[in-house]
């Protein structure tokens, strides 16, 4: 009964003629409910954007050298290590250019900041892990194999009471560009014994 009561109240009733919008309200229509999709669809391309050209702009090293000493190189030495590497080094990755890389781990010197040692450590040991770096500036490098027992025995003092050395290999894991580490140890020892 109900339902016969709201067809007759209803009798006169027409819906609405649809309304035609202008372009300006479509557009405005459309941006309030789509505004949000827009906006992350935009910072998605952004970050994606960012991580192709950092990844493509990034320079990968020919060689890599690790220090281990008491306190950091100063930026001086580090950049002459880097030079006289790389005149002595081939270009390994095929980039053009012979890129060293120096990467310092300091054990904090007089033992005063402790999480900073903890930290070089850290990192240190993700560097052996990961088979990153074939040559090693030391400052004690019987207490460094001590330690480590990664280094073959035969490194020779520079200056500055530093030592070069290389790292052994006993796995199957090696650097990446074992046979051209190899072709600048044997130049650096023979620029050393002269």
């Amino acid at each position: 009964m109900a339902s016969e009561y709201l067809r007759w109240k209803y009798r006169d009733v027409q819906p609405n003629a649809p309304m035609e919008h202008t372009k300006k309200q479509r557009r405005r229509n459309w941006w309030h409910y789509h505004k949000w999709y827009v906006v992350l669809g935009a910072a998605a391309v952004l970050i994606a954007g960012n991580l192709v050209w950092h990844t493509a702009t990034q320079v990968r090293p020919d060689y890599q050298i690790a220090y281990v000493g008491g306190v950091p190189l100063p930026d001086a030495e580090t950049a002459a290590w880097e030079d006289r590497l790389s005149v002595l080094g081939a270009d390994c990755n095929g980039d053009g250019k012979v890129v060293i890389q120096l990467n310092q781990y300091p054990s904090g010197g007089d033992g005063d900041d402790l999480m900073y040692a903890a930290a070089s450590n850290v990192k240190l040991m993700a560097d052996l892990d990961s088979c990153e770096s074939y040559f090693f500036l030391l400052e004690d490098p019987e207490g460094f194999q001590a330690d480590y027992e990664i280094l073959q025995e035969d490194w020779f003092q520079v200056e500055n009471g530093l030592f070069l050395a290389r790292r052994a290999f006993w796995e199957d894991r090696t650097v990446q560009y074992i046979d051209e580490c190899d072709a600048l140890w044997t130049a650096l020892s023979k620029e050393a014994a002269s």
